[in-house]
């Protein structure tokens, strides 16, 4: 054979895999910022599902937080 046996395919398979899902979640939580950035959105409710998504996989708690952006009234 080729010198690869099928327990290499599948670790492979499976880098490959949350590899993918590692950078679906960055990228998920970087349109999420740039989308609240722009509506300065922070202190009160996400404007989106991606937004929740990325709350809820940085922690940060939304109108709780008591973060107010610079200019804000």
């Amino acid at each position: 054979m080729g010198g690869s046996s099928a327990a290499a395919v599948a670790y492979l398979i499976l880098t490959v895999f949350l590899g993918g899902v590692t950078l679906g979640a960055i990228a998920m939580v970087a349109v999420a910022v740039r989308r609240e950035d722009r509506r300065y959105s922070l202190s009160g409710a996400a404007p989106g599902a991606a937004a929740r998504g990325a709350r809820f996989l940085t922690g940060f708690g939304g109108a709780s937080s008591g973060f107010r952006p610079r200019g804000w009234r």
